[in-house]
């Protein structure tokens, strides 16, 4: 099956945004993150051959995904959206690298046939009826379509359904020197069965820190 790992940005209470709706990025001028530290995340990007975000994340951050290209490395970029929320004018759809989007059999008809009008590949997870995407189906028919590893940058809610599924074999964390209001997206947001992971390697970059853990099945 697919890899699938989660890669992301998380303060010492265990906050990835300073408040639901706002974008994980608009803390980086608080904490003037050094280049270094950015750098290293790209770097862990370009080790996987697509990058996943969820719905929520491509409304609130519209991001391009594509930060960590570099000559000879093409991003492939990859969302779930059952229900055709995200805007069409997302940086998601400007057609400059390789898209997927998890749909279901309830997504809108003219949603569909925007994305295949903007050449993004509509993946289908689920049966017949259904209105939720099935995680596990989209990472299989992702398999088929030549996808062998993903890296996951959340946000809280699909970083917790992923892990809840078991279908995370890996955490790559960079802790953020700063505490955020309890309030905030917690990095797996909702409730969830424990899971045990093993430290597999910390390193210091300045006031933070890279942390990789396998996930224990």
């Amino acid at each position: 099956r697919v890899r699938l790992d989660i890669l992301t940005a998380v303060s010492i209470n265990g906050f990835i945004t300073e408040a639901p709706g706002l974008s994980g990025d608009a803390l980086a001028p608080l904490l003037e993150t050094p280049h270094a530290v950015w750098e290293r995340k790209y770097e862990i990007r370009r080790r996987y051959g697509a990058g996943l975000v969820g719905t929520d994340t491509v409304v609130i951050d519209d991001p391009s995904l594509t930060s960590h290209a570099v000559p000879g490395f093409a991003p492939v970029r990859i969302t779930l959206d059952a229900h055709g929320r995200i805007p069409r004018g997302a940086r998601f759809f400007d057609g400059s690298v390789r898209t997927l989007v998890a749909v279901c059999a309830s997504t809108p008809r003219d949603y569909l046939d925007f994305l295949a009008s903007r050449g993004v590949e509509a993946v289908f997870a689920g049966g017949a009826g259904e209105e939720r995407i099935d995680l596990a189906a989209f990472l299989a028919a992702l398999a088929e379509r030549g996808i062998a590893s993903i890296f996951c940058e959340g946000g809280g809610k699909l970083n917790r359904a992923l892990l809840t599924a078991g279908l995370v074999d890996r955490i790559w964390i960079v802790v953020l020197p700063a505490v955020l209001s309890g309030g905030s997206v917690n990095l797996f947001a909702g409730p969830g069965a424990p899971a045990r992971l093993r430290l597999e390697s910390c390193e210091r970059a300045g006031d933070y820190a890279w942390m990789e853990y396998a996930v224990l099945k």
